[in-house]
């Protein structure tokens, strides 16, 4: 049998799994994957013939598989998801798109943000769209597309109330942008009385790649708050701001292991001598966990900072730098 047969084998096999609604492997599932027109044409049939827990439980197979392979493709899938009518088939829709950069992606997520009924969806969109916006300060979207998100973002943030999700997504998002009407939105957002929109505005302030905002984030690491000291401890790495390294290095010995972590990948990211030392002694501790995690902080620190075998001269810089949405995170707060 050649290989084009076996692949439509393969597909048949998991759409008549999809029909019977038995549960799929994952190397069926694998046979969704970059699908031709007329497949696609074909799941749509079936997929919409589908229960809604059966096409929740399916799409959320579907993300968790792409990000676990990397030569899974099921955008066209996932994108057919936005306009599902169960919230649970958009939501995983939304987060499955994690890595697609395309332009034509964002009316898509703008329509969620200003329509989509469900508050999570929305909030999921703003967080979306924020990559778009990365990718504008890059000088890799058309002004127009770039006027776009940022119009969409700007709007839910004013609209959306104080102690909304989606408020707080999109000024995460908006962070990107060096202006003063953002710089006035997280200043505000950071003095509200609403302490997960202050939690919001730690994390713009990292993302705004504006220094001016180090020494409010520095307090912030000795906050009470294992969840604000988490934020302040990212938030410095991605500052790049050396005079946190004493606070960071306090919060190595924090009870929280995420607060941990994290001053780990901030000190991979800060770089320098007494980071280094820092890291390497915590390769060596007793506490299996920690030293795991920074073994892998490590290997982030010689990338950065290391002697390189190849000229980065190479390479653009802000390719290599790590993306700022890595995966959707809806657990968090």
């Amino acid at each position: 049998m050649t290989r084009k047969s076996n692949e439509r084998a393969s597909f048949e096999r998991a759409i008549e799994a999809l029909r019977m609604e038995a549960e799929p492997s994952p190397e069926s599932l694998m046979a969704l994957s970059d699908l031709s027109d007329e497949r696609l044409a074909l799941w749509r049939t079936v997929w919409t013939a589908l229960s809604a827990d059966r096409r929740a439980s399916l799409i959320e197979q579907l993300r968790e598989l792409a990000e676990e392979d990397i030569e899974a493709d099921f955008r066209p899938l996932f994108r057919f998801g936005l306009t599902d009518p169960d919230e649970r088939v958009r939501l995983a829709s939304v987060e499955g798109l994690f890595e697609d950069e395309h332009p034509s992606l964002i009316p898509m997520l703008i329509a969620l943000l200003r329509d989509d009924p469900s508050q999570t969806v929305r909030a999921a969109a703003a967080e979306s769209l924020g990559r778009f916006v990365y990718s504008g300060e890059m000088d890799r979207l058309s002004d127009a597309r770039r006027s776009q998100v940022y119009a969409a973002l700007m709007r839910a943030l004013l609209t959306s109330p104080e102690d909304s999700i989606v408020r707080r997504r999109a000024l995460e998002s908006l962070a990107y942008v060096s202006n003063e009407e953002v710089d006035l939105q997280i200043r505000e957002a950071y003095h509200s009385e609403n302490d997960l929109l202050r939690l919001s505005a730690i994390v713009a302030m990292g993302r705004s790649n504006n220094r001016a905002y180090c020494e409010i984030v520095r307090s912030e690491l000795h906050s009470v708050s294992p969840a604000v000291r988490r934020r302040a401890a990212e938030a410095s790495g991605e500052l790049e701001d050396e005079e946190a390294v004493p606070a960071l290095a306090q919060l190595l010995d924090d009870p929280d292991d995420e607060v941990r972590f994290a001053a780990l990948d901030a000190l991979a990211l800060i770089g320098g001598s007494e980071a280094e030392k820092l890291l390497r002694a915590a390769a060596d501790s007793d506490d299996e966990a920690l030293a795991e995690y920074a073994e892998q902080a490590l290997e982030e620190f010689e990338f950065w900072h290391g002697e390189m075998d190849f000229p980065m001269a190479l390479f653009d810089e802000e390719d290599l730098k790590p993306k700022p949405i890595r995966r959707q995170d809806q657990t968090r707060s």
